[in-house]
């Protein structure tokens, strides 16, 4: 009896829990979303456990981070993401990839290996009441993306093995669930994105009339971005002014033939920047163009502005405003670059097809121009247009091309190439024309760039393809021209200077016989002039690495105090003592990770271009801050205003004299290479400020200048606490 007893128990235990994977499985199959799915699981593995509580902890891509993501029963507010490698024992389970038991927990986690974040943690556990831990770790394709924590409340448990087991087999299929999801959500945002595009690309191949491509653009933009309003602005090629062709909001066109002048506002500077711009506050950014705003009663409160770069020559720029839900983030911001660059090269030949449609002479006039190669073929693949430049590029007379097959011209031309390569950037994450590189031997070598575009009707039909063929020969020249240009700043500038200095001191120490006062106070000047000349000639190579992406920035915890220490000890050992130096920095600041050497330079340049700039006994004042912003939050109160930045946990350096102070105008070109405030004569290079900004920028983080004339200067700058992937 016991024994048929004790096997109907087994039987039964094995049946609910059959019944309860079952549900877990019917769960992961109907979730409409991946919370849904994470909160529904959690639910059924705390009802097949009998556990009060479970959680899920996700991992970044780089497991430096862990974020708790979804607990059940649910919660509110959830604490932010922390940092795994300050917490020893999730650390160790991250790499051994096993399951990790806490029988009791306030105990476990305050041992004497704990750190303050596991006593932190360990704090808010007991808040929670939770006395016992299992943590069991998500596996997806090879790769650990996460935690599943079982815990109890108020007494201590033990997990059996067979539980053990079980929330294993668990931990498989949640982590297999949430894998699908992703690749899932990354497809639908790809199909949206690809499905955008064809509708643009389908209007601007199948209409000659520029409004109807503007309207169509727009509106498909606004509504795959979830915005307000979009604006289309084109430059003009005379005046550089950037002219709305079409603003959008409520689908009601608004702002047409309305102008900006040339760099004002944020599409002015995303304009000649050529690099995209995220405002989460419009109305305290700097560059906010408020008289468009104010002329059409329109209040403007995010941005999202990238620029339409066609053979690296700005046409236009592509802004949205105000998105409905949340805000604009990185991702939108490369997503909708990657689109305006198909967006501006249909535009470009939607321009072009119109003069075409205009008669032959001045289809003509526009193909012998142009410096594109370009063939035209029908949808046979047949040669009907070449343009001189073409024939030029192939190296065939433009008659003997016309009247063959496309396919085989470019067939000969790949035969006759000594390299064929489909550049990555080009090509990366992008369904539209291949982009191919052709290097072509010869006595001069020559480069070409190569891709298709689909050439369409009126009503849209498919009528032939445009070969397009650039000459690239002069860029790949001008790179290596760059890169000669650095070599010869590293081995025949350095080395000579070096050598310099070195025979300066030797004759400074006597090695060449006996020298006078006068003597060494000249050798001191000399030695100090090539110091100098160095100094710039290594900034001037760290500017074009950091401008190139190839600075590497070694990462390494550092204490503000510390660095501010040594960059004081590092000035009076090269400054005379006729200013007052006053720090100003917080208590309690915290570590933050960077590039120690870097920052150090940084600060040393801030402060001798403050104290350039202030008076014998003047003040210069060094500051730093933490802060910590959060959406619909308003920054701490500093004496000045934090920029747009992300929101997040900063750290705020700060370095204020008492000078002449700069003029509005001169704000940004002062961060320019060799910029310098006109009409002031100062000792200085105007590189200083230049690699201020690439350093900074590349720790991920933000530099300004707060200045009135005769009221000083302030050089802010922040940088995120928790580094950037």
């Amino acid at each position: 009896m016991n024994s048929r007893f004790a096997h109907s128990v087994e039987q039964s235990l094995i049946d609910l829990r059959t019944t309860a994977l079952l549900r877990i499985a019917s769960a992961i199959e109907t979730a409409a979303t991946l919370d849904e799915l994470l909160l529904l699981a959690l639910h059924e593995f705390s009802q097949l456990l009998d556990i009060p509580m479970c959680a899920l902890v996700m991992l970044s891509e780089d497991h430096s981070e862990a974020t708790l993501t979804s607990v059940y029963p649910p919660r509110v507010s959830l604490p932010p993401p922390f940092p795994l490698h300050e917490t020893t024992y999730l650390h160790q389970m991250v790499a051994m990839r096993q399951p990790f038991e806490f029988h009791d927990v306030s105990r476990d986690l305050n041992g004497p290996e704990a750190t303050p974040l596991t006593r932190h943690l360990a704090q808010l556990l007991d808040n929670e009441q939770v006395r016992s831990m299992l943590l069991v770790p998500l596996v997806a394709l090879d790769r650990m993306i996460g935690l599943l924590v079982f815990a109890s409340l108020a007494e201590p448990r033990r997990f059996a093995d067979n539980e053990v087991a079980l929330a294993r087999l668990m931990a498989g299929q949640l982590a297999a669930a949430i894998t699908s999801f992703r690749i899932t959500e990354k497809a639908q945002r790809r199909s949206a994105e690809l499905a955008t595009l064809n509708d643009i690309a389908s209007a601007v191949t199948s209409t000659l009339d520029p409004r109807e491509v503007y309207h169509l653009v727009i509106e498909k933009l606004n509504e795959y971005f979830r915005v307000d309003a979009g604006s289309l602005l084109m430059v003009d090629e005379e005046s550089e002014d950037l002219v709305f062709v079409m603003t959008l909001e409520a689908g009601e066109e608004k702002l047409a033939g309305v102008r900006v002048p040339r760099g004002e506002g944020v599409v002015g500077d995303v304009a000649q920047s050529q690099r995209y711009a995220i405002v989460h506050d419009a109305q305290n950014d700097p560059r906010h163009y408020t008289k468009v705003s104010e002329d059409v009663g329109y209040v403007t409160h995010s941005i999202l502005a990238v620029p339409m770069v066609v053979k690296g020559r700005t046409i236009g720029v592509i802004e949205l405003l105000n998105k409905r839900d949340g805000t604009f983030t990185e991702d939108e911001a490369y997503r909708l670059s990657r689109m305006a660059t198909t967006i501006g090269v249909a535009i470009e030949n939607a321009r072009l097809f119109q003069e075409v449609a205009n008669g032959r002479d001045r289809l003509e006039a526009i193909l012998n121009s142009t410096n594109d190669g370009i063939l035209m073929a029908d949808m046979h693949g047949t040669i009907l247009t070449a343009n001189p430049m073409a024939a030029q590029l192939i190296g065939e007379p433009r008659d003997a091309m016309i009247g063959r097959r496309l396919n085989q011209l470019l067939a000969v031309l790949a035969e006759r190439a000594a390299e064929l390569s489909a550049p990555q950037w080009l090509n990366e994450d992008h369904d539209g024309p291949s982009v191919i590189e052709i290097e072509l031997p010869g006595v001069q070598r020559r480069f070409i760039r190569h891709f298709l575009l689909p050439v369409r009707d009126a009503f849209g039909t498919l009528i032939g393809q445009l070969a397009l063929f650039q000459d690239i020969s002069k860029e790949r020249e001008l790179a290596q021209l760059r890169d000669d240009y650095t070599g010869m700043l590293i081995h025949d500038l350095r080395a000579p200077l070096t050598a310099i200095m070195n025979g300066i001191m030797m004759v400074k120490r006597g090695l060449g016989g006996p020298i006078s006062e006068q003597q060494q106070e000249l050798l001191s000047i000399a030695h100090q002039g090539s110091q100098t000349m160095l100094e710039m000639v290594n900034t001037l190579l760290d500017i074009s690495k950091m401008e190139q992406g190839a600075m590497t920035i070694e990462h390494q915890p550092i204490s503000p105090y510390a660095l501010v220490d040594e960059t004081v000890d590092r000035l009076l050992a090269k400054q005379s003592q006729s200013y007052q130096l006053r720090q100003e920095m917080a208590i309690g600041l915290p570590l933050f990770e960077g590039d120690h050497e870097k920052l150090v330079r940084v600060f040393q340049n801030l402060l001798d271009n403050a104290i350039k700039f202030t008076s014998n006994g003047g003040d210069v004042i060094l500051g730093a801050a933490s802060a910590r912003l959060d959406r619909g939050v308003a920054p701490p109160a500093l004496a000045f205003k934090l920029p747009d930045l992300a929101p997040g946990n900063w750290i705020v350096f700060w370095v204020r004299d008492h000078g002449p102070g700069i003029p509005a105008q001169d704000h940004d070109r002062i961060f320019r290479r060799f910029g310098q405030v006109r009409g002031r004569r100062v000792r200085g290079t105007g590189l200083g400020l230049t690699f201020c900004k690439l350093a900074v920028e590349a720790h991920g983080g933000r530099i300004w200048l707060e200045s009135k004339e005769g009221e000083g200067s302030t050089f802010v700058f922040a940088l995120p606490l928790r580094q950037p992937r």
